[in-house]
């Protein structure tokens, strides 16, 4: 009988919940965070792009965070780079018009600034809307 009670105090210990480790904060490398918006880039531009941020960053002592809009993160993840996304606003706002899209997509970019509280922004392809930068800047 002693087996069993051991066993189920066991089973129990096993099955109570266990409340998550908190979340790191994120590192900031020791010229801090850059975010690098590479809206509508796709393709060998991405590519381009990619390879030449990574390599002026590490030179500079810098860490990289891309933010996007495309679908596509494998050019990301073979360098082992930072990467946000974030919804093509203007092509939402074509699929349902009646939603805010552009305080949705504002409220992406002020979560990303307080995320990572980058030291520089650098601009590729689209240029993010103004709201979306203040909010970006915003701490």
């Amino acid at each position: 009988m002693s087996r069993w009670r051991g066993w189920l105090a066991r089973l129990r210990r096993k099955s109570e919940p266990v409340a998550p480790p908190p979340a790191p904060s994120p590192p900031a490398a020791e010229g801090g965070v850059v975010v690098v918006t590479v809206l509508g880039l796709g393709g060998e531009a991405l590519e381009k792009v990619l390879e030449m941020v990574h390599r002026e960053c590490r030179a500079l002592g810098r860490k990289p965070v891309f933010v996007t809009d495309g679908a596509d993160f494998a050019p990301f993840r073979r360098r082992r780079l930072v990467v946000e996304q974030v919804p093509d606003a203007a092509l939402m706002r074509l699929r349902v018009p009646d939603l805010p899209w552009w305080l949705y997509e504002e409220r992406l970019f002020a979560l990303i600034g307080k995320r990572w509280r980058a030291s520089a922004v650098v601009h590729f392809g689209r240029r993010p809307s103004e709201g979306c930068l203040s909010a970006l800047n915003e701490r």
